[in-house]
This record gives C-alpha cells, sequence and structure tokens, in this order.
C-alpha cells in the first residue's frame, strides 16, 4: 500500500500512537479514528498555507 508507506512518512506521530495502541489490543473505535484523520488533514493544510 503506498499510500500508507507515504501517510506514514509524513505522520510519524500518528503512527506510533496507531501502532502503540494496536499493540495494546486497544482497538481504535472508528469515530476516534475519524477524529485523529481529520486533526491530521487540518494540521497538514495549515501547514501548506506558509
Amino acid at each position: 500500500m503506498t499510500v500508507w508507506k507515504e501517510l506514514e512518512k509524513e505522520n510519524k506521530e500518528f503512527f506510533k500512537a496507531y501502532e502503540e495502541r494496536q499493540s495494546k489490543q486497544e482497538q481504535m473505535s472508528e469515530e476516534e479514528t475519524n477524529q485523529m484523520i481529520q486533526k491530521i488533514i487540518s494540521d497538514s493544510s495549515k501547514e501548506s498555507d506558509d
């Protein structure tokens, strides 16, 4: 999955937190995942406006 790899490069903190939760068997709810993704999108769009 090329897109996933690119996202990993761009959002190391997100994936670190995500993998930690996965490894603890704490499945994120779909809602939590969506909120994190929305935060990434809004953060990255702010950065690109510079």
